[in-house]
């Protein structure tokens, strides 16, 4: 008994260093950008990367988002804003002292030198001995699959060899954050798999921070990490992938990044976040309403091609009650893409309606003209007022 005593007597109390050990410091972004304005009619945009992450920047105009890039590294002046860099604002400093390196097919490698000394060439300039300057180009170099081509020149690379080069240059000067000019859009398909493993793996091995502006939506979801989406230089929602499809914050988020279908319609009800609406190309249908979506408003039903489910014929809904109607409407054409059969549906007043299906479940498509009704979950869909709609 004397030993359980002790033990009891030793236990930590109410007070103890265990019970009041300070609680973890939240991360401090490695990048954070405040109000920044890239042009006059540009408005400001903010953007934070944080320790070890990818931030993609995607849209419908890829040049503004290179401008941004551009003003970001300090080689394009900006009308407003901040840029801080590990707490560190260097908004007027030069790019050479930002800690900052962007991959741009704007900026080349240099012809008359070979694929090591421009590697080599920015620790170089910095005044690193040559032997040093070329052992970390080196190292660069098998870090990026480019071993056996160091002494070859630009010209005799191929579109993959000349992007890992840039990015060898780029990292060999560890920059605190990495920027990456729609790093994949001139590759032809098999390069982009492999970059895009490699950019995983580089990442990974080097703790990066890597802000990237793309122009293809796939290129963005492959990114995994977080994705601002720009409608020309306005910046409509930054959010994960799984949030941007399900929960967008407007009807232009999801028609930009989701490939949505945008259904006119007028709200019906609305009850425990679901609304009630009545569409223009008739039916009545249920979806997510947002907040700012009140009864009776026009509105724009946004639903995903992928979230909509067909029924055929004798596999009809069975819906007689005229305020519950399914959407329904002619089977315009099926399209075997692959991995989904792509249906297009037309309804009595011209709207179309495309959606995408499995092809395990889609083995027998009816043939075109056959009448099809079309329902989803309300959960599947959002609802938002149309005078905040697609311009």
């Amino acid at each position: 008994m004397s030993g359980l005593s002790g033990i009891s007597r030793m236990a930590p109390k109410k007070g103890s260093l265990r019970s009041s050990r300070p609680a973890p410091l939240p991360a401090v972004p490695v990048l954070d950008v405040v109000g920044l304005r890239t042009t006059i009619a540009s408005p400001p945009i903010d953007l934070r990367l944080m320790p070890a992450s990818t931030l993609t920047l995607f849209g419908d105009r890829p040049h503004t988002l290179s401008l941004v890039l551009d003003a970001l590294a300090g080689f394009l002046p900006h009308l407003g804003g901040t840029i801080r860099i590990n707490e560190r604002d260097v908004t007027s400093s030069a790019p050479s002292e930002r800690g900052m390196r962007i991959v741009s097919p704007r900026d080349p490698l240099f012809p008359h030198l070979d694929l090591r000394d421009n590697i080599a060439f920015s620790l170089r300039a910095a005044f690193m001995n040559r032997a040093e300057a070329y052992a970390a180009a080196g190292r660069m170099i098998a870090l990026l699959g480019l071993d056996g081509i160091s002494s070859l020149r630009p010209a005799q690379l191929s579109p993959e060899q000349l992007f890992r080069a840039r990015l060898a240059r780029a990292l060999v000067t560890s920059p605190d954050v990495l920027l990456l000019d729609d790093p994949l859009h001139q590759l032809d398909p098999q390069a982009t798999r492999r970059v895009s493993v490699l950019l995983g793996t580089v990442s990974r091995a080097l703790n990066l921070s890597v802000i990237q502006s793309v122009s293809r939506r796939e290129d963005a979801l492959r990114s995994g990490g977080k994705i601002a989406v720009f409608q020309g230089s306005t910046l409509l929602q930054c959010a994960d992938a799984a949030q941007l499809y399900d929960r967008p914050a407007s009807a232009q988020v999801a028609t930009l990044f989701g490939e949505t279908n945008t259904l006119v319609g007028q709200v019906l009800d609305i009850g425990d976040d679901v609304a009630r609406i009545h569409l223009a190309c008739e039916g009545v249908v249920e979806a997510i309403a947002s907040e700012q979506l009140e009864v009776g408003q026009e509105c724009l039903v946004c639903v995903r091609p992928d979230r909509i489910s067909p029924f055929f014929g004798s596999q009809g809904l069975g819906v007689d009650d005229e305020d519950e109607r399914p959407v329904q409407g002619i089977l315009t054409e099926s399209l075997h893409l692959g991995d989904h059969i792509r249906m297009r549906v037309r309804c009595a007043e011209g709207t179309e309606i495309e959606l995408r299906r499995p092809p395990l479940q889609s083995q027998k498509i009816p043939s075109a003209g056959t009448l099809v009704q079309l329902a989803w979950p309300a959960a599947h869909a959002t609802a938002f007022p149309a005078a905040s709609g697609i311009d």
